[in-house]
């Protein structure tokens, strides 16, 4: 299969490459690894887990901060720093805020038309106006109840959980389905087994060289059956996956709506403003496509982002001792945090910073997709190249972040403990850049703030014990797979309680 494949692609690949050449006589490319005859990089490009580790790598052995390679006529451009970043996607955005097309995961999938995935085009341009109606930055308030509600479900939750990450889940996706689509509670969790399929399945297929149908696009004609196609399988049942995911909840929240008793969410609202003298169908696609998105970018990464939380606090169990005493000076017996108690606990701030920081979410943030020839330090780069920023990199860069690898909250204060503001808020790298950052950031960074607070108010997170009571060695294990998203393998601990007052609190026996 590979020499037929070989065959099919090699005039497609010297046409590409010949154009690059021509194109960069001027400027060089960014440095990489040597291009071969017809494939270029096809072979360097990394494809196992932990992408970005290999990425930073690679900028360390061709010593910069952006670096190029090419497979099969397709150009990827790796920014290794916070500054190649901010230059490109964040000042010049009005050419780096596109999307790259993918064939597993845009077409054979079908999530080509989700606000996340889409080109910077008028589709996306009115799901982000959905968006950004819906959940406002100017209004953070508006979600506070049903965070703090959410919240307290999860103390009750948590201290007898044996899977710490299937707990988060559950809490993440309720919240975000009531959000979304006003769906609450209990009615929420049948939707979730396939929320989560959906979500892992997209995490996948998102993974920049993860499929050679993306940088094969003929592949996409090969029938199911064929040998090596195992692709298409998991491309249609990832697409039945999107399909229910998509429908489903939307479907329950327009019927709502017609009959007057829908819950206000994200998809209620747009679908009552909706103007009856344009199309009614296309305009409910625009809807459905953009709650879907919302629904699955708020999920599963304020989980992955709780989740690496959670399991730091577990290894430290000195961070969490001086947020104990924080809380003590702030909140009375029995008391749980709220959002005004934010001010007067900066190191709980600083603990949800560092979290975010040494485990970012995505450590390499989507894939963002040059719209047109630029040069920048003296290179040359091309037209529709994929632009691939690693926050991973810019989150562990020395000068920023005195030894990165160690979880170390106090590095976002000053001498007097409060939140020092010369240090960079890792949640400006962890939720993208320019024009698609995240719209919904606000709501991801005060749920993991309350989630957090509420948790160390109410317990200590000790080690889980073995057969014999003994505490068993906690170890910090991560998903290696490929993938976009960076979260924790399922583990195990003990929450347990401060004192008798938080049995009081949340109306619950723990003993």
């Amino acid at each position: 299969m590979n020499s037929a494949l070989a065959l099919l692609v090699v005039p497609i690949a010297y046409t590409l490459y010949k154009r690059h050449l021509e194109n960069a006589r001027q400027y060089p490319l960014p440095p990489g690894p040597k291009k071969l005859p017809i494939v270029e990089n096809l072979f360097h490009v990394p494809r196992g887990g932990y992408l970005w580790l290999d990425y930073a790598e690679m900028c360390r052995r061709y010593e910069s901060n952006i670096i190029h390679l090419s497979a099969l006529g397709n150009s990827i451009i790796i920014l290794n720093s916070a500054k190649a970043v901010s230059d490109l996607l964040d000042k010049r955005s009005s050419i780096y805020s596109s999307r790259p097309a993918t064939v597993m995961l845009g077409e054979l999938m079908g999530w080509g038309a989700a606000f996340i995935f889409r080109p910077n085009d008028e589709f996306w341009k009115a799901q982000r106006k959905i968006m950004n109606q819906a959940m406002p930055p100017t209004d953070p308030k508006r979600f506070h109840a049903q965070q703090i509600s959410s919240t307290h479900d999860l103390l009750r939750v948590l201290p007898h959980s044996d899977d710490v990450m299937k707990s988060l889940q559950t809490w993440a996706a309720v919240f975000i389905m009531d959000v979304t689509y006003g769906i609450q509670g209990e009615e929420a969790k049948p939707y979730l087994p396939t929320v989560m399929a959906a979500l892992e399945s997209m995490s996948v297929a998102g993974t920049p060289g993860a499929f050679y149908v993306d940088q094969i696009p003929i592949l996409k004609y090969v029938p199911e059956w064929f040998l090596g196609a195992d692709f298409k399988r998991k491309a249609r049942e990832w697409a039945k996956l999107r399909v229910e995911m998509t429908e489903s909840a939307f479907n329950v929240t327009k019927e709502r709506v017609a009959k007057g008793i829908a819950t206000p969410s994200l998809t209620s609202v747009a679908l009552e403003q909706m103007d009856p003298n344009q199309d009614i169908a296309q305009q409910e696609e625009l809807i459905k496509t953009a709650s879907v998105t919302a629904y699955g970018g708020g999920s599963d990464t304020t989980v992955a982002a709780l989740g690496a939380g959670i399991l730091a606090l577990l290894m430290h169990p000195e961070v969490q001792a001086k947020a104990h005493a924080e809380l003590d000076k702030v909140l009375g017996p029995g008391d749980l945090p709220t959002f005004s108690d934010e001010p007067s606990l900066p190191y709980i701030s600083a603990i949800v910073k560092e979290a975010l920081r040494e485990n970012p979410i995505t450590p390499l943030a989507f894939p963002h997709q040059l719209t047109q020839d630029d040069i920048y330090e003296g290179y040359f780069l091309p037209k529709d190249s994929i632009i691939m920023p690693n926050v991973w990199s810019i989150l562990h860069n020395e000068e920023e972040y005195p030894e990165p690898h160690l979880f170390n909250p106090s590095r976002f204060l000053d001498a007097d403990g409060k939140l020092n503001p010369d240090i960079k808020d890792p949640a400006s790298a962890v939720f993208g850049f320019g024009r698609r950052i995240c719209p919904g950031r606000h709501i991801a960074l005060a749920s993991l703030w309350i989630a957090i607070a509420s948790i160390l108010a109410c317990y200590t997170i000790e080690p889980d014990l073995d057969e014999d009571g003994n505490p068993i060695p906690p170890k910090a294990e991560w998903y290696s797979g490929p993938t976009l998203f960076n979260h924790p393998l399922a583990f195990k601990c003990r929450f347990v309680p401060r004192s008798k007052d938080v049995e009081a609190s949340l109306g619950i026996s723990l003993s």
